[in-house]
Formats: C-alpha cells, sequence, structure tokens
C-alpha cells in the first residue's frame, strides 16, 4: 500500500474574506452558493503552480460540486471543464463562471424584480420590514399561504423551511418569472438558492445538514436582493476580465469518455465524496426542490444513480462497480472488518447491514472513474484528488488517500505523493483523521512494446537539475543561470514530461534540499539557492548557509489568547490559520513595537527582473513618531520550512510596491505546543539575516501569572534578564 509521507506542502484554509479590501484573487464568487464541505479555493492555486499550469492547458474537474477549481482556474486565465450530476450545483458552477453580464442591468432589474414581490406581498398584508406591524402578522392563520406540489413537497428535509418564508419565496418565484429576463435570469436564480440557505430555511450545516430553530417568518424578497447586491460588486470587479473558457457538463464522472474528448486534459484538480454516510442530495435538496431542478422521487432516484456510491441511501441492487475491485485485498478486508463488526455489535438495520457493501462500491466506483479518466488525459498530465480518511462505518478506519492511491497505481497511473492538507478530530473515535491530497501523473498509453518502469518523481526532480548544473558551472563560479526552455530539453531527454517543470522550482526553493552534487560545490558555511530571474528564468546562486528555523533554546512569552472562539475552534496548523493566530492577537504589533494593521494577504505580482512573487500577507504600520512601514509577512506551518529567498521576495514586492515605506520582512512559524515563532530579518554584508527573533504562546488570560508579568517586566529589549 501507498503510504502517506510528511506532507510535501501544507496549502491554508482561507474560506471568505479576510480583510476589508477587496482582491482579485478572493472574490466572494464562491460565496454565491457553496457546498459547506467544498475545499479552499487557495489550494486550486497552490497545485495550479505546483503543476505548471499555463494558458493552454485545460484542467478538469470531474466532481465539480459548486465550481471552486472552475472559478480559480477562471480568474488565471486557465482554460476549465467541470463534470457534476446533481443538476443544482451543476447550474450553480455554469452561472459562477459566466461573468459576461452587466452588473447594472442585473441590480435594476432585481430592484423591478423585488418591488413587484413586494406589492404581491402587500397585497396578501404582509411587509418585507420586521419592525412594521404587517410583518409576521398575527392572523396569518386566515391568509391562504401557497404551497409546493405533493410530490415536491414530501422530498424536503422536515421543518427545513416554515409555511409563511416558504410562501414569501413562492410569491418571488412567480415574480421573478413573470418579470423574466433571460440575461439575468440565472443570476437570480442562484442568488435565491444562496438566500435560502443562508438566512431563509431553517437548516443547519455541520457535518450533515439539519434542522434548527424555525423562523417563523423572515424577510426573503431583501435576503435575496442581499444576495444579488453581493454578486453584483463582485461582477463588477470581474466582468469580462477574462474570456478563458469554462464548461460545465451534467454526467456521471465514471463514464467520462461519453462527455470528453480524448486527449484533452493537461490536469485534474478535485474534490471526489467520501465513504461515509453524507447523502449530498439532502445538502441541496431544498434549492433544488424550490427551483424546480428535482420534482419526483424519479427524479431524485435518477440524480443518485448517477452518483459514486459514497452512502446507503444511494445503494441500488443493480450496482456493480463492487466487481472492480473485488481483487483488491487492502478494499475486502476493510470491508470484511465492517460486516464482522456489525454483527458483533449485533446492528441489524438496513443501513447498517449496506456498509461494507458500500465501501465496496465506493472504491469501485472511483475505480471506475479512474480507468475512465485515462482516455482524456493528456501524456503526462498530473493529478491531485482532495479525500479524507473515514471512520463513520461503525469505527472501522478507512484511509482513503492511501487506497486510491493504490487502485491508482494498479491502473498505471505514476504515485507522486500524498500530501497531508489538514486533520480533523472524529467525533466518535476521537482520533485525528487525515485529510490529503492524492498527487498522480498519467505517463500515457503503452499500446506497443515493452512497459517502461515508472519513475520516482523526485529522482527525476534530482536528475534534471543535476544535469543543468552540471553543464554549466565552472569552477569558482557563485552564480549558474537557466531557463524552463532548458528544463523542457532535458526533461524530454529524461522522458519526463515538462508539465512538472513548474513543481520541480517550487520544490527545490521551498520544501526539498539541493542534491549533494551540486550542494558539494559550495564552500564552508555555503549553499546553493535557487533565485527567480525574471518570467521563465532562474538563478542557482551561492549564499552563507543561515537556515530559517527557530531557537529552541530562545525563552517563551505567554500572550493571552484574543483569538475569537470559532476561530480557534475550527483553525489547523496550517499557515492560514497561524496567520489568523497572529492577526487577531496583534503579534505583530507586540513583536515589532509599531501599530499595524493587515493591508491584503496572498498578493500577488509581477516584480521587474524577478517574475511572478506572492507575498503571504501584507501590513502597514505607522510608529509614534509618525513614520509609515510596510511589514511584508511569510508564515510556514506543520513540517513547511522557510526560506530566504521568500524573504527576498518580500522585499523586492515591497520595494516595487510600496517605495515610500520603511520595509521591515517579518516570517512567522509554528513550533510544537502551539508556539508561534516570529522571525524579522534587515540587510547584512551577506545578505538578508535574522535581526530580532521571538517565541509567543497563546494562552487562558488566567494562565498569565504575576510571576510572569514581574519576569516579563525585568526583561531588556533583547528579551534577556
Amino acid at each position: 500500500m501507498v503510504k502517506a509521507g510528511t506532507a510535501v506542502i501544507a496549502p491554508s484554509v482561507q474560506i471568505g474574506r479576510e480583510n476589508n479590501k477587496l482582491r482579485a484573487e478572493d472574490l466572494c464568487i464562491h460565496g454565491w452558493y457553496r457546498f459547506i464541505l467544498s475545499f479552499p479555493p487557495h489550494l486550486v492555486r497552490d497545485y495550479v503552480r505546483r503543476f505548471g499550469i499555463e494558458p493552454g492547458d485545460v484542467v478538469l474537474d470531474p466532481f465539480c460540486g459548486t465550481g471552486t477549481t472552475l472559478v480559480e482556474c477562471k480568474k488565471l486565465g486557465i482554460a476549465s471543464v467541470g463534470i457534476e450530476a446533481n443538476p443544482m450545483p451543476c447550474f450553480a458552477s455554469r452561472v459562477k463562471v459566466d461573468w459576461n453580464v452587466d452588473p447594472e442591468g442585473l441590480l435594476q432589474h432585481a430592484e423591478e424584480v423585488g418591488a413587484r414581490a413586494t406589492q404581491k406581498l402587500e397585497e396578501d398584508g404582509l411587509t418585507e420590514t420586521p419592525d412594521l406591524p404587517l410583518f409576521g402578522r398575527a392572523d396569518v392563520k386566515n391568509l391562504k399561504l401557497r404551497k409546493l406540489p405533493e410530490s415536491s413537497e414530501e422530498l424536503l428535509l422536515t421543518d427545513s423551511i416554515n409555511p409563511l418564508p416558504l410562501h414569501r419565496v413562492l410569491i418571488l418565484l412567480e415574480a421573478m418569472q413573470e418579470s423574466r429576463d433571460d440575461r439575468f435570469f440565472r443570476y437570480e436564480r442562484l442568488a435565491l438558492a444562496n438566500a435560502l440557505i443562508s438566512g431563509i430555511s431553517n437548516l443547519e450545516f455541520g457535518p450533515e445538514v439539519g434542522v434548527g430553530s424555525p423562523k417563523t417568518d423572515v424577510p426573503a424578497v431583501s435576503l435575496w436582493l442581499r444576495a444579488i447586491t453581493r454578486m453584483v460588486e463582485d461582477l463588477r470587479e470581474v466582468r469580462a476580465s477574462n474570456e478563458v473558457s469554462s464548461t460545465v457538463l451534467p454526467g456521471d464522472a465514471r463514464h467520462l469518455a461519453r462527455l470528453l474528448s480524448e486527449r484533452s486534459i493537461s490536469a485534474v484538480i478535485t474534490s471526489p465524496p467520501y465513504p461515509n454516510e453524507k447523502d449530498y442530495t439532502r445538502t441541496t435538496r431544498l434549492e433544488s426542490v424550490l427551483l424546480g431542478f428535482i420534482r419526483t422521487k424519479q427524479q431524485l432516484r435518477g440524480l443518485k444513480e448517477d452518483l459514486v456510491r459514497s452512502n446507503t441511501r444511494g445503494v441500488f441492487k443493480a450496482d456493480r462497480d463492487d466487481l472492480l475491485v473485488a481483487d483488491n485485498d487492502e478494499v475486502q478486508d476493510i470491508a470484511d472488518a465492517i460486516e464482522e463488526r456489525r454483527i458483533a455489535l449485533g446492528k441489524t438495520s438496513g443501513f447498517e447491514r449496506l456498509y461494507a457493501r458500500v465501501t465496496r462500491l465506493y472504491f469501485g466506483g472511483m475505480a471506475r472513474h479512474l480507468s475512465e479518466l485515462r482516455s482524456v488525459l493528456r501524456s503526462g498530465a498530473q493529478l491531485a484528488f482532495v479525500v479524507g480518511d473515514q471512520a463513520s462505518y461503525l469505527r472501522v478506519m478507512i484511509r482513503t488517500g492511501e487506497l486510491l492511491a493504490d487502485i491508482a497505481k494498479s491502473l498505471g497511473y505514476e504515485v507522486i505523493g500524498i500530501d497531508l492538507f489538514r486533520t480533523r478530530l472524529a467525533t466518535a473515535t476521537k482520533e485525528q483523521l487525515r485529510e490529503e491530497v492524492v498527487l498522480l501523473r498519467w505517463p500515457g498509453s503503452r499500446r506497443k512494446g515493452k512497459a517502461k518502469p515508472m519513475v520516482n518523481q523526485k529522482t527525476v526532480y534530482g536528475q534534471i537539475i543535476e544535469r543543468i548544473f552540471a553543464s554549466k558551472f565552472k569552477r569558482g563560479m557563485r552564480e549558474v543561470n537557466f531557463d524552463r526552455d532548458e528544463l523542457a530539453k532535458i526533461a524530454d531527454e529524461l522522458k519526463l514530461d515538462p508539465k512538472n517543470l513548474g513543481d520541480l522550482i517550487y520544490s527545490f526553493r521551498y520544501r526539498a534540499a539541493l542534491p549533494e552534487s551540486i550542494q558539494g560545490k559550495a564552500g564552508e558555511g555555503e549553499t546553493w539557492i535557487i533565485r527567480p530571474g525574471g518570467r521563465g528564468k532562474y538563478r542557482l546562486v551561492l549564499v552563507p548557509n543561515k537556515p530559517i528555523a527557530p531557537n529552541v533554546n530562545l525563552a517563551t512569552t505567554k500572550v493571552p489568547d484574543a483569538t475569537p472562539g470559532v476561530v480557534a475552534k475550527y483553525a489547523l496548523s496550517d499557515e492560514q490559520a497561524l496567520l489568523a493566530r497572529v492577526r487577531y492577537n496583534r503579534l505583530v504589533d507586540i513583536f515589532t513595537g509599531v501599530a499595524c494593521y493587515s493591508l491584503q494577504n496572498h498578493l500577488r505580482t509581477a516584480v521587474p527582473n524577478m517574475g511572478q512573487v506572492e507575498t503571504d500577507e501584507i501590513y502597514v504600520g505607522v510608529d509614534k513618531r509618525g513614520a509609515h512601514y510596510v511589514f511584508p509577512i511569510q508564515a510556514k506551518g506543520g513540517n513547511d520550512r522557510l526560506s530566504i529567498v521568500q524573504i527576498e521576495q518580500d522585499v523586492a514586492v515591497c520595494a516595487h510596491k510600496f517605495p515610500s515605506l520603511i520595509c521591515r520582512p517579518i516570517a512567522a512559524q509554528f513550533m510544537a505546543d502551539d508556539v508561534i515563532a516570529l522571525f524579522e530579518f534587515e540587510d547584512s554584508e551577506d545578505g538578508l539575516a535574522i535581526s530580532a527573533e521571538k517565541h509567543y504562546k497563546l494562552v487562558p488570560h488566567d494562565e498569565v501569572t504575576a510571576d510572569d508579568l514581574e519576569k516579563y517586566r525585568l526583561r531588556n529589549d533583547d528579551g534577556e534578564q
């Protein structure tokens, strides 16, 4: 079995806006409508960068849901295709990647529709203003409320929406239809779907969709107009910003050859369902019914038949995908363990009897998907599958990522590795479940001759960079220049598709050490690093060996934790969680002695003679003299390491973007026991060097004792007593 190793990248979790200023990278298009379990947009950007995806390539998301991959690719100018069997998220994805609409016209038309709906409600004696007496009127029992047809109503979760809010929604739908303008109709429907799940209904979202406290009445039209306004704000930013193709197709991910052309896909970035008891059709049931995507039980059954079997509510007698993994010992052992535990516990319900079968069907369905996918992939295509461990079936652990990697390998894919994305606590077992990104490469069909052995990607990366260095290095050189075309030429010689070259550079700059054959040419106390040299150009440079790592002997300062409770509850150990903790606790202010404010995160820009670079977060600040500062922040969580190259890039960004401000580059790193290390850098004769380092631990306020305060009072500015 392919085992998950140490994560080579720790993508961060950032859902929604964290700054008041809206940026092109963080537009709220995702917020138009989104599954609660969607993976975060930055993850797509991370793997587009690592895979070296460029305009002209096509990225596929075969389980596209509400379009996270498609939206991010469109913002990057990369063509994409999404496949989705569930009609509601399929519709949402199509709308979210269509920016060719006049936002002012949409807003004006929606206001006209809202006025029509409000007039109809007033004719019923209802108003949209909660502080007026007609809102939620007491004699509502005498009002003839509109209802859904019985065949549609029985599809809804019981009490998912109260009668009066439903009446308002049906009035609004009627007004939308009467004033229908096809230029705006789909956006208006999607805004209603958003308003339904975010404010009108009684639904609550956690690990599974459920029903919360009943809302006897809500201003449905006003909530809908609020969603329209958010759309309009985003569309003003992106309208016609690029014309790159973004196609969304309804269909079953297990039958891709029916939908896509052969060898048309350069990369796959997706998150398939996990094997658990979450019925994904329930998550979208209310809006699917109200907007007319599902009207009968027969239509619902047809929808479920087009999904990979991931829960017992979607299993049918005619299913045969389990036969595709009949010879997979790992899958069979897990299914047998589930069944044995069921019998031992005396579990006899119909759903529990299906646990073992749905496990086999799930992995069989994914095997069918991966098999079908091969025909549409270009040679060298790279794939990222976001999946998670599961223990939903009687607490038997299912290591989804490892099993999918084994299945992919048996189908001819190269398994590049498994990145740890995040961990989450299992409710029942209290174990830490891994959410991972399974990285694959499709080497291409081998219809003739002897099959070529699969190559370890890290070894290939090393061979390429070694060949570049050896062909150019002369004794005494301190810099070796090369470009992307040279990498591609050597990659061809080594039978490696050039699509991996973006990750090669990323790997040696931020994750892996350069090969010993290169580092051996460094003098004592020196090391080779890769620096950008412009668009598509790079430099191997010899620099003093000054690794950026926390000094474990440094004293730790306790800081009362000001992180909001809900953030602390769900914060992970990655860079975005680190940035959030630093931000909420004003640690940059404390560390630098300057009043600081977060200006922007994930600033991506082009710097002259360097190319495109990205800074994790930018702070600006002012001191007691009135001097203004800019603080570029680099953050690393988990096992990722800080690189002096990143700090150099941050300084270059600030010199380019904020030339009048005093630049003070900062780095943050998670340590053991949730200690946060902060570093500041300054220029020295040997380049950038650490000028200050402090360690902070966020604790409950009552853990900062009088002894602690006395100790801190006696410290000097260097932290010594």
